[in-house]
């Protein structure tokens, strides 16, 4: 049995739905819970961090979920942004 969409979920937490990006991985692979999937996005939710428009598109049968953990690493704000401007 194959599927369309599959409930994901980030090391961070956040939680989202992805389709599966295209016939031939759906044919190829039935993700399970607990797999270590790879996907694609258009950039993230500002307010949720969800990413946008998420296609999944690989089965990575080389990583464990805590591989992935270990290697997380979170987007923080560092502080303020420095802009200089050219003059006229």
């Amino acid at each position: 049995m194959t599927h369309s969409h599959c409930l994901l979920s980030r090391p961070s937490g956040v939680r989202f739905v992805g389709t599966v990006g295209t016939t031939e991985f759906a044919k190829r692979w039935d993700p399970q819970p607990g797999d270590v999937i790879s996907f694609k996005h258009r950039g993230f939710l500002l307010l949720s961090n969800k990413p946008k428009l998420p296609s999944i598109y690989r089965m990575r049968t080389d990583l464990q979920w805590q591989d992935v953990v270990n290697n997380w690493l979170e987007r923080r704000p560092t502080g303020t942004l420095d802009i200089s401007l050219p003059s006229l």
